[in-house]
């Protein structure tokens, strides 16, 4: 004989649908944060490309339009007239001071053209402005000025900065060996500032060069991914 109450359909559980929702909230969310961050990260790449791009093609409009406006009477007046040469033109003027910048002589000239610049008042702030950024922007672009990445804690207790470790200095009067720490400003790691702190101050950093380059350059909007241990076996950081 059947039991009549084992007859009656189940109630389903409010707890394990409650669960299912949370579960599925969290996963949505989670999709939600991994596809904002891969969008950030090419958006990153986008701009770190066309930057360069951008910035070059302006150099060399500019370049064009001076040259060839000095050139230009002077072709006319040889009557040469072939379609491009003014272009030709800067782009042989451009490796030509490429050639003597790499030389001994070359490199004279240049020095004693640009101490000539720095002699005139408008002239010599802008023409400092722009070879301090492009010294910076080398420097940052050689990996090897840059030994690792560190946290330094300035200004105060539990505030803490992240910069490249530039390397050490010897001073007795501060007890021995420092590290120096150059900590770039956000969102231009062109600027910043010099820190030398105690060795045992120095807080070393997992993150790799490329990754707090992004970090500083998106304002803390590209971080990197953070793996927890169980959910991949082992704590990783993804830029």
């Amino acid at each position: 004989m059947n039991d009549p109450l084992s007859s009656q359909p189940s109630e389903p559980n409010p707890d394990i649908n409650v669960s299912i929702k949370e579960i599925t909230s969290a996963s949505l969310k989670t999709e939600k944060t991994s596809l904002l961050r891969h969008l950030g990260n090419r958006l990153f790449a986008g701009v770190a490309v066309a930057v360069p791009l951008i910035a070059t093609v302006l150099v060399l409009e500019v370049a064009y339009n001076f040259i060839n406006g000095v050139s230009a009477p002077l072709y006319r007046a040889l009557k040469i007239t072939i379609p491009g040469i003014g272009f030709v033109t800067t782009i042989l003027l451009l490796m030509l001071l490429g050639f003597m910048a790499t030389h001994v002589v070359g490199s004279r000239i240049l020095h004693a053209f640009e101490s000539f610049l720095n002699r005139i008042p408008l002239v010599a702030q802008i023409h400092s402005v722009v070879k301090q950024a492009l010294e910076s922007f080398k420097t940052i672009k050689a990996a090897e000025n840059f030994k690792r990445v560190a946290y330094v804690e300035c200004p105060s207790t539990g505030c803490i900065l992240v910069g490249y470790v530039t390397g050490q200095i010897f001073e007795p009067k501060l007890g021995g060996m420092m590290t120096m720490v150059f900590v770039p400003h956000s969102p231009n790691p062109l600027t910043g500032f010099l820190i030398i702190v105690e060795n045992h101050k120095v807080i070393e950093s997992t993150l790799t060069l490329e990754q707090v380059t992004k970090l500083i350059m998106s304002a803390g909007l590209v971080a990197p991914v953070y793996s927890k241990p169980e959910e991949s076996g082992s704590s990783s950081l993804k830029g």
